[in-house]
């Protein structure tokens, strides 16, 4: 998947650290803190390593040649504790100067590809890169070629992942399938590291070849606080660049329980766990401008069921003076959903932070309430060609594949990186402010346009919206600070 270059002229039984091409010797010191950290994807292990390194090249000055740039120092660390250590030949090991070489005319070559490596800013996943200087012509065109295959691999490096919550099943499997199609690294962050595995696979069997990560010895355990800090902890260390957080995992009306920490389970899952997700990745996600200058991407996963009259009341979150109804908790923990991402579009301004409802879609979701349409339960595909699934089409309830694409668009589209702070219904539609026509083909059509009788003098759908108000976000986004205090990472 990802390749790293110890060294731009190190083959066969040379050392790797000192490259040692005809007649002269390059003059190079490095220093490097290495530490390995072995990832599996599915059925399949790699080790990779991170290097925190600081490489310099020196030359004689004027009449003798261009003085050749310092490298820029590159910092990484990439251990897991506890899952072992690995290294790659070249990386990782220290050495003095060795004295500096005679320079020749040709070093003003070598001095420019130095100083374009040095400028493309490889940040965390630079590797540690050692320019040989030669007098004759073909060490010359070895470090030429040795050269361009770094930066090949360099570019891959560049490519950051699709970190999905929820991978293992539903819109977020399908989600994970179809992102990866698009050629794309996918993280599949799942509860345990087993289901992580056996999505990798299934999704493998309709997607050759796909880009899978799954984090060794750990899972995303969101009834607990600190075991979704030790994954998030975990996913730092791995080094994987983050260009996109999906927040998908999720329950649905399921009766009254509680978190590790005492928190209503709706609001610890839904929205707390995912809170703490986001806020210990978010460094991730902004570097995303800084070596792409493109903007990184927070994605959550909400239901239009946040516009249930008087549900979120951000001065009881753990519902202990209300009395019980899951279906107003699951609609309060999806208003959360929605003004989180509407506090870190007004905060973040290097990432685009939206929320939308993925529609009326029968996965195991709704396994409390509609058992019979959960996804275990059925063949869509064969149930499109039945009246019932003609039927169930034409009232808006849609199959995981379809419900995931606004997962999809809002991951991938690039007019989607463009926007930040909406609610999103379909790719492309906002709401409220869909027309009838769009409601209608997403088969939204139940939803109100504004247009109804009485539409306006209510103030419909705009009122049903009440609760998103900037006073409403920053409050919910300071209790949640406090809650994940003691598991910030």
């Amino acid at each position: 998947m990802l390749t790293t270059m110890p060294c731009a002229a190190a083959t066969g039984a040379r050392a790797a650290t000192h490259c040692q091409p005809r007649r002269r010797q390059a003059a190079c010191g490095a220093s490097s803190d290495t530490q390995g950290w072995r990832m599996r994807s599915g059925d399949v292990s790699a080790s990779f390593t991170s290097a925190s390194s600081r490489v310099s090249l020196s030359s004689r000055r004027a009449e003798r040649g261009p003085r050749m740039p310092q490298a820029a120092e590159a910092e990484a660390t990439g251990s897991t504790a506890g899952h072992g250590e690995s290294s790659i030949a070249g990386v990782g090991e220290s050495s003095e100067p060795l004295a500096n070489p005679v320079p020749t005319p040709r070093r003003a070559v070598l001095g420019a590809v130095a100083a374009s490596i040095a400028g493309m800013g490889m940040g965390t996943w630079s590797p540690l890169v050692v320019f040989a200087a030669a007098e004759d012509a073909a060490a010359e065109a070895e470090v030429a070629a040795s050269t361009s295959s770094y930066l090949a691999a360099a570019a891959v490096r560049r490519e950051g992942a699709v970190l999905i919550t929820g991978a293992n099943s539903g819109v977020g499997f399908s989600a994970a399938k179809l992102i990866a199609a698009q050629g794309k690294r996918v993280v599949l962050a799942c509860r345990t590291e087993a289901k992580g595995i056996a999505a990798a696979a299934a999704i493998r069997e309709k997607v050759p070849g796909a880009r899978l990560d799954v984090l060794p010895g750990v899972g995303l355990e969101m009834t607990d606080l600190r075991a979704t800090g030790d994954y998030v902890r975990a996913f730092q260390d791995s080094g994987i660049p983050l260009d996109v957080l999906v927040l998908n995992a999720g329950i649905m009306a399921v009766p009254l329980g509680r978190t590790e920490q005492d928190h209503e389970l709706h609001f610890g899952v839904n929205h707390l766990a995912h809170f703490l997700v986001q806020d210990g990745l978010m460094p991730q996600l902004r570097m995303r401008e800084k070596d792409t200058g493109e903007r990184g991407r927070l994605v959550s996963c909400s239901s239009i069921a946040n516009t249930l009259p008087n549900a979120l009341d951000v001065t009881d979150l753990d519902w202990r003076r209300r009395g019980y109804n899951e279906w107003t908790a699951y609609c309060a923990s999806k208003a959360a959903n929605v003004l989180m991402t509407d506090e870190v579009a007004r905060r973040e301004l290097t990432v685009a932070s939206n929320s939308f409802h993925p529609g009326i879609v029968t996965t195991n979701l709704v396994r409390y309430i509609l058992p019979d349409l959960t996804a275990e339960n059925r063949d869509p595909t064969a149930e499109k060609k039945t009246s019932n699934g003609k039927l169930l089409a034409k009232l808006g309830i849609r199959g995981a594949d379809e419900g995931a694409k606004s997962h999809v668009w809002l991951s991938t589209a690039t007019e989607a990186g463009d926007v930040s702070g909406r609610f999103f219904i379909d790719p492309g539609v906002e709401y409220p402010g869909a027309t009838r026509a769009q409601l209608v083909a997403g088969g939204d059509w139940f939803l109100l346009t504004g247009k109804e009788p009485l539409a306006a003098q209510l103030r419909l759908p705009e009122s049903l919206f009440d609760w998103r108000t900037q006073a409403n976000a920053a409050a919910l986004w300071e209790r949640s600070v406090e809650m994940i205090q003691p598991f910030r990472v």
